[in-house]
């Protein structure tokens, strides 16, 4: 009863230091993720910054140049 027992409690902290480096595993797994997330927001709000820079610098561009109209007239 007794080695009973003791091979219980020797499985059970086996698996408790199994879990515990589960756990770590999935903490420091989440940490990652969560780093990269961060980085990917960033890179996205640069993305979308560049993007209206560039979407009104056409605007701007078709807003001043001359009519196509006009263009082929000159040719």
């Amino acid at each position: 009863m007794l080695i009973n027992k003791e091979s219980q409690i020797k499985s059970l902290k086996k698996n408790q230091e199994l879990l515990e480096g589960k756990i770590k595993f999935l903490q420091d797994t989440c940490k990652r993720a969560g780093a990269q997330i961060k980085k990917l927001e960033s890179e996205l709000k640069e993305a979308t910054a560049w993007k209206e820079d560039e979407v009104e610098k056409f605007r701007n561009r078709l807003r001043d140049s001359a009519p196509y109209e006009k263009r082929l007239a000159n040719d």
